[in-house]
């Protein structure tokens, strides 16, 4: 199988169509035909079928096409639909040598905040598991959202396996030891060998009030979520440390005693206590045995969303004032609104976020296209360049089974109009053909196969390389470098002239 190339100065994009997951391969094109490989995330969503097959596909395939290396690796969060791969296709992914891996600050174990945030979401996901052993307690909704969001972390492979984004992570860091912790603003990121292409960190944010926004509101500001030790979480959580798998018999002698002592009928037998008895256990909404789980899902959401925060965002410069390809990972409000807080060090501190948005001809959207992954007016309303093109990781059966919306309805046509209909999702492909002149260009970028869609990226600015000398030009400029060379040494030294003396005027003395 052929290398995958990139035209010289420009970049070369592989989404892999592995199911709902994100796995992108970039290709640069770096002088002298070299090519140098960057890869994106690697995974697919719990339950997927075949998972394992179709990643083990594409893990080979990467390896193939890359002669097995890598210049750098990137991972933007810790959920299974980003990170399985490593687990399960790891015969694969240790033939692979790579250079670097990218991780955001929040992976950082040496970093305060950090450790802090992996704390709370170690403390939050033991909450998760104690729910999914009670969810047959929990209302249907309530339950069906616990066990939905869980698999974004990988709790059960389906096979009596434990594995979790945690080992994914862990596995990938021991693989590959050169790890570096990306921080949002300073100096740019780069790769030996690509003199020209900035990778500009835009985030996860490093102010966790940030992290903690997950939507915006009706108003058009922003909800901030609470801390997963207080509120509503709280009281799950403590609910989850009182509360027993299992009745014991005295709690059922005592089951219609659910208030103070002071309100207790002492004979259970009477009747005003049967008759309220029998009223309660009739209807199942008049029972408030399984009304704490209702803060899992609250729970489950909130940590979705706090990890989809952490996500290392980059926008990808092909060039000093060229094109930019943009990758969000799955970041959400908080991390879209920090963007404008980012500064730049050196030759970059006057780059503003605004003006990455404005060149950005390729945006690979957030979240595989969540309602709230994408912001509106501080995110895809500034992306205003003509060539913008999409990629949504994305397949929409699978999101249908769980209910989610996937596109977002809304998202999806605003996108369309931005793009001139120059989307490619993962689960249908490369749109159709049609006699509109943008489609028709943007098409002839582009190919794919049942592993994969890909596109290519031009510069705007074209790459300056010196004019091939022929036999002829390089003898007659050696020739005349030769000439120039014995002109030099051979010709004469002029001698000064030398400087004639004034005649001296005589002066005639009067007598």
């Amino acid at each position: 199988m052929a290398r995958m190339t990139a035209p010289e100065g420009g970049c070369a994009v592989r989404m892999y169509r592995q199911g709902l997951g994100d796995c992108f391969l970039l290709a640069f094109g770096a002088a002298r035909g070299k090519q140098k490989y960057v890869m994106i995330d690697c995974g697919v969503l719990l339950g997927t079928a075949n998972a394992e097959a179709n990643m083990q596909a594409v893990a080979k395939d990467i390896r193939t096409v890359t002669g097995g290396h890598l210049d750098a690796l990137v991972i933007t969060h810790e959920h299974w639909d980003h990170v399985s791969g490593f687990v399960q296709a790891q015969q694969e992914f240790e033939k692979l040598d790579v250079d670097q891996l990218w991780l955001a600050w929040t992976e950082n174990p040496r970093n305060p905040l950090a450790r802090e945030l992996r704390e709370r979401r170690r403390m939050a996901l033991e909450g998760l598991r104690s729910a999914l052993t009670r969810a047959g307690a929990a209302p249907q909704h309530f339950s069906h959202r616990i066990q939905s969001v869980s698999e974004f972390f990988g709790e059960d492979m389906g096979l009596g396996a434990r594995a979790t984004t945690e080992d994914a992570l862990d596995w990938a860091k021991q693989q590959w030891k050169n790890h570096r912790y990306c921080d949002p603003g300073g100096t740019p990121l780069s790769i030996d060998g690509l003199d020209n292409v900035r990778f500009y960190v835009l985030g996860p944010p490093a102010d966790p009030a940030y992290i903690r926004k997950s939507r915006p509101s009706s108003r058009g500001g922003q909800v901030y979520l609470d801390d997963a030790t207080s509120g509503n979480l709280g009281l799950y959580l403590s609910a989850l440390n009182a509360a027993p798998a299992v009745r014991e018999p005295y709690q059922d002698e005592r089951r219609f005693t659910p208030f103070n002592e002071a309100y207790h009928r002492k004979d259970p037998a009477h009747q005003d206590v049967q008759e309220i008895s029998c009223r309660y256990q009739a209807t199942d909404w008049r029972k408030i045995d399984a009304d704490w789980t209702a803060a899992a899902g609250e729970l489950a959401l909130k940590l979705d969303a706090h990890t989809n925060n952490t996500s290392l965002v980059l926008a990808i410069e092909l060039a000093r004032d060229d094109k930019v390809l943009l990758f969000t990972g799955d970041a959400q409000v908080g991390n879209w609104l920090s963007w404008d807080d980012v500064t730049w060090s050196g030759d970059f501190k006057e780059l503003t976020t605004g003006d990455l948005l404005e060149r950005t001809v390729l945006y690979k959207v957030g979240h595989h296209g969540s309602h709230n992954a994408t912001l509106r007016e501080k995110g895809l309303e500034r992306m205003t360049n003509g060539e913008l093109a999409a990629l949504i990781p994305v397949n929409r059966k699978t999101a249908k089974t769980r209910r989610w919306r996937m596109p977002h309805e809304p998202l999806y046509e605003r996108l369309v109009e931005k793009t001139l209909g120059r989307i490619v999702m993962a689960d249908s492909g490369l749109p159709q053909a049609t006699s509109d002149a943008a489609i028709e260009s943007f098409l002839q970028q582009c190919r794919e196969t049942e592993l994969y869609t890909e596109l290519d990226v031009h510069p705007w600015k074209p790459v300056a390389a010196p004019a091939p000398a022929t036999r002829k030009s390089a003898k007659k400029k050696a020739s005349t470098t030769r000439k120039t060379a014995t002109k030099k040494k051979t010709a004469p030294r002029k001698r000064a002239k030398k400087k004639t003396p004034a005649p001296v005027k005589k002066v005639r003395r009067r007598r």
